[in-house]
């Protein structure tokens, strides 16, 4: 006979198995878009000409190379029911939910962003090779997650595009955007030097010009620093990819 404690045992492995499956089956996930959109923009950080380079890139990867590429923004987890399964666990059932790619041919890509926990993921098919996890690295921390530090999801989004069609492509993964202000910037930083050299020339060790060349120096390290240049119907999730936070 069961005595009481098993009795009890055995209650609560069982009430913690049906919590544990109630939170799994109560995960949600946003409709997946018609055929002529290739992104999900519920947390609506994408502006006019992102939506439009998106639709772009990834159309003319799905015809040339037949490889699926989609992005998906939310406002967080939690409004999904995401919370427990973390960053990446949501990617995965996502892609799985949505059947990225075809069952003999699992090249989906995904790009998930979630906004309210700061957390982004490139999610891969499993036909990928684990290799391709340092390219997406890549992707993740030179291309979207220094713009997403400015506020700017649009471009890192794009960036990030841009990125895993060229990955998907064998081609040499490309430049980061450069923040509207970069070039303003230098062009204002070389005039202001000119001054600064001339003060130099004009009034030697006692002119202002001395201190303010740490200072032009200093400015000039944190621009480049922020800017980060860098040069570098059935499918299934692998479980590769890259994830970063900001």
């Amino acid at each position: 006979m069961i005595n009481v404690r098993q009795f009890f045992i055995a209650l609560l492995i069982g009430s913690t198995f049906s919590v544990l499956c109630n939170s799994a089956f109560a995960v949600t996930f946003p409709d997946k878009p018609p055929q002529s959109n290739f992104f999900v923009d519920s947390a609506r950080l994408l502006d006019e000409d992102a939506r439009t380079a998106i639709n772009n890139t990834a159309r003319s990867l799905l015809q040339q190379e037949k490889i699926p590429l989609f992005v998906v923004t939310i406002p967080s987890l939690s409004s999904y029911e995401g919370s427990a399964l973390g960053i990446e666990g949501y990617a995965t059932r996502l892609f799985d939910h949505w059947g990225i790619g075809w069952q003999e041919r699992s090249y989906g890509m995904l790009l998930l962003v979630s906004v309210g926990d700061k957390e982004a993921r490139i999610e891969l098919g499993a036909d990928f090779e684990q290799s391709y996890n340092g390219q997406a690295n890549d992707i993740m921390q030179s291309l979207i997650i220094p713009a997403f530090q400015r506020g700017d999801f649009s471009t890192g989004i794009t960036d990030g595009v841009r990125g895993m069609n060229a990955m998907a492509r064998g081609l040499q993964l490309p430049k980061a955007t450069a923040p509207w202000w970069y070039l303003p910037a230098m062009i204002g930083g070389a005039i202001f030097l000119a001054f600064v050299i001339y003060n130099l020339f004009k009034t030697g060790r006692s002119g202002w010009a001395w201190a303010l060349i740490a200072l032009i120096a200093v400015v000039l390290f944190f621009l480049l620093r922020a800017c980060r240049l860098s040069g570098f119907g059935g499918g299934s999730s692998g479980g590769g990819g890259a994830t970063g936070s900001w």
